[in-house]
């Protein structure tokens, strides 16, 4: 159908979304795109349609934990399962004719997208897998002291705790407050715990308990010089807010292509700055490949092929809606529930609502009330499905919506918790 003509005919509102050809089911990624931008980012009818378009939404429950993991629009889906047929079908031959060409495409493309080149850029299995390929891949020295927060991840803590015991590295720990009044206050848990032993600080970029981002690009700016290699854990933010990795001034960042980027489960990005390549050392055994060459570091033995070969679609996904109006939604609807809430008694926000210190995710907490309680009540009243988070000294619920999700469906969260506090 002719796009002006649909437009002047329809008016503005949902009227103005995209209308294709009534014989297909449903739009594709490029028949919204340019439809995408910041006026439209609080218009619930554009995004009711948009959720109808290209998800596949329960019936008999709220999801509003999206943090684990991202559900797949339906066209990405869709991909993957014909991606698991076309391998399964063309098998070997395949793997091993064509594969290796449309690998490389791939991971040059998903390269651009993330803001670094090619060869500083190796596709993991999530980003745990990741980031412990940068931390157990540098030389560690008994006494080499590593500085990280109670509120990083708990399998990262785990990695530094194992190489405390078999390297003999020493960690020091801070906590960082919940709701910071500025960077500088960050930074200065850093800056007191830095001492001549230094060797890395393990950054979190958007803290996965309750969604505050961390300023990385200054704790980079202020202890690299001094020889500190900071490693960013980028899992949250990568895809949810924009920014390129280079940005993050780090010279290791690893990122899941699972959560924000909406990719099927399997699939993770390690960034590593060209220029430190060769001083890392390969976690899995790999002598064949020059010691600059980031794929020294990525011996994995046989992934999850199908997996791989949905990036472009996902990618894609991301490129139609753009980042930055992702952002702003997303941001939106955190603010929409995070700032009425303040109104119910006894409910407390463990997140910052400065708009640059989170995004989707916050968390709350109900005084008075156990938190494993708070999250059936919610449940059982509701049929709003949330997760308990455990931070170094108390328990919070983290709530995620996700682009499909509705005011309407936060109201009900709203509803709820004025019930039960």
């Amino acid at each position: 159908m002719d796009r002006r003509k649909v437009l002047k005919g329809l008016g503005v509102g949902i009227a103005s979304l995209p209308f294709v050809n009534v014989q297909a089911s449903k739009p594709s990624f490029s028949d919204y795109s340019g439809y995408f931008n910041a006026e439209n980012t609080q218009d619930e009818k554009f995004w009711k349609k948009f959720r109808k378009d290209f998800y596949d939404v329960p019936k008999d429950f709220i999801n509003l934990e999206n943090g684990y993991f991202g559900v797949q629009p339906t066209p990405v889906q869709e991909a993957y399962i014909k991606n698991i047929e076309r391998v399964n079908v063309n098998s070997s031959r395949y793997l091993r004719t064509k594969y290796g060409d449309e690998f490389k495409t791939i991971a040059k493309s998903l390269s651009r997208f993330a803001g670094i080149d090619p060869e500083e850029a190796l596709i993991t299995r999530n980003a745990t897998e990741a980031l412990n390929i940068a931390i157990q891949g540098l030389d560690w020295k008994a006494g080499d002291e590593v500085i990280l927060s109670g509120q990083d991840y708990f399998s990262m803590i785990e990695t530094f705790e194992m190489l405390e015991k078999e390297k003999g590295i020493i960690i020091k720990r801070i906590e960082l407050p919940l709701i910071p009044k500025s960077d500088e206050e960050i930074l200065t848990r850093y800056e007191n715990a830095v001492t001549p032993k230094t060797r890395v600080i393990l950054v979190t970029h958007m803290i996965h308990l309750t969604g505050q981002i961390i300023p990385v690009r200054k704790i980079s700016d202020r202890f690299k010089p001094k020889g500190i290699d900071i490693i960013v854990d980028a899992a949250h933010s990568f895809a949810q807010i924009e920014f390129g990795l280079k940005d993050l001034g780090a010279d290791f960042v690893g990122v899941n292509l699972h959560k924000w980027f909406g990719n099927p489960l399997g699939a993770g990005l390690l960034y590593v700055n060209k220029s430190r390549v060769k001083d890392l050392n390969p976690l899995f055994g790999d002598s064949g490949i020059d010691k600059t060459d980031i794929k020294k570091l990525g011996h994995f033995g046989t992934l999850s092929v199908p997996t791989l070969l949905t990036i472009p679609k996902a990618q894609e996904f991301n490129e139609t809606i753009t980042i930055p109006v992702k952002e702003k939604r997303l941001r939106y609807l955190q603010n929409y529930w995070t700032n009425q809430v303040k109104d119910i008694p006894k409910v407390i926000i463990t997140t910052p609502s400065d708009p640059s210190r989170s995004c989707a995710i916050a968390s709350f907490k109900i005084e008075g009330m156990e938190t494993k309680k708070v999250i059936s009540d919610l449940y059982k009243k509701t049929k709003v499905f949330t997760v308990i988070r455990y931070l170094p000294d108390q328990e919070v619920v983290r709530v995620t919506p996700s682009l499909y999700n509705l005011k309407s469906e936060l109201d009900v969260l709203l509803d709820g918790l004025k019930s039960i506090s």
